[in-house]
Protein backbone atom coordinates (compact mmCIF):
# COMPACT_ATOMS: atom_id res chain seq x y z
CA UNK A 1 0.00 0.00 0.00
CA UNK A 2 3.05 1.88 0.18
CA UNK A 3 2.95 2.29 -3.55
CA UNK A 4 -0.67 3.95 -3.50
CA UNK A 5 0.92 6.62 -1.22
CA UNK A 6 3.58 6.95 -3.48
CA UNK A 7 1.81 7.44 -6.36
CA UNK A 8 -0.72 10.18 -4.70
CA UNK A 9 2.22 12.03 -3.63
CA UNK A 10 3.87 11.84 -7.04
CA UNK A 11 0.27 13.09 -8.90
CA UNK A 12 0.45 16.06 -6.46
CA UNK A 13 4.00 16.85 -7.20
CA UNK A 14 2.77 16.44 -10.87
CA UNK A 15 0.18 18.86 -10.60
CA UNK A 16 2.05 21.42 -8.25
CA UNK A 17 4.95 21.53 -11.27
CA UNK A 18 2.06 21.43 -14.48
CA UNK A 19 -1.18 23.37 -13.01
CA UNK A 20 0.10 25.30 -10.01
CA UNK A 21 -3.68 26.82 -9.83
CA UNK A 22 -4.81 22.88 -8.72
CA UNK A 23 -2.93 23.49 -5.52
CA UNK A 24 -5.78 22.73 -3.49
CA UNK A 25 -6.14 19.08 -5.29
CA UNK A 26 -2.55 18.56 -4.62
CA UNK A 27 -2.70 19.35 -0.66
CA UNK A 28 -5.92 16.88 -0.93
CA UNK A 29 -4.17 13.99 -2.25
CA UNK A 30 -1.66 14.59 0.01
CA UNK A 31 -3.31 14.15 3.14
CA UNK A 32 -5.31 11.57 1.66
CA UNK A 33 -1.84 9.66 1.08
CA UNK A 34 -1.59 10.27 4.46
CA UNK A 35 -4.64 8.74 5.53
CA UNK A 36 -4.05 5.57 3.47
CA UNK A 37 -1.08 4.88 5.61
CA UNK A 38 -2.47 5.20 9.02
CA UNK A 39 -5.71 3.22 8.15
CA UNK A 40 -3.03 0.74 6.54
CA UNK A 41 -1.27 1.06 9.93
CA UNK A 42 -3.64 0.99 12.67
CA UNK A 43 -5.13 -1.99 10.83
CA UNK A 44 -2.26 -3.96 10.73
CA UNK A 45 -0.99 -3.41 14.43
CA UNK A 46 -4.38 -4.24 15.08
CA UNK A 47 -5.93 -7.69 15.93
CA UNK A 48 -9.13 -6.35 13.30
CA UNK A 49 -9.71 -6.91 9.89
CA UNK A 50 -6.15 -6.45 8.16
CA UNK A 51 -4.26 -7.76 11.31
CA UNK A 52 -4.11 -11.55 9.47
CA UNK A 53 -3.32 -9.96 6.23
CA UNK A 54 0.95 -9.85 5.33
CA UNK A 55 1.04 -6.47 3.57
Amino acid sequence: MEFAEFLLLFVAVMLLIFKPEKEKLAWWLTVGGWFVVVFMYVGHVSTAILGALNL
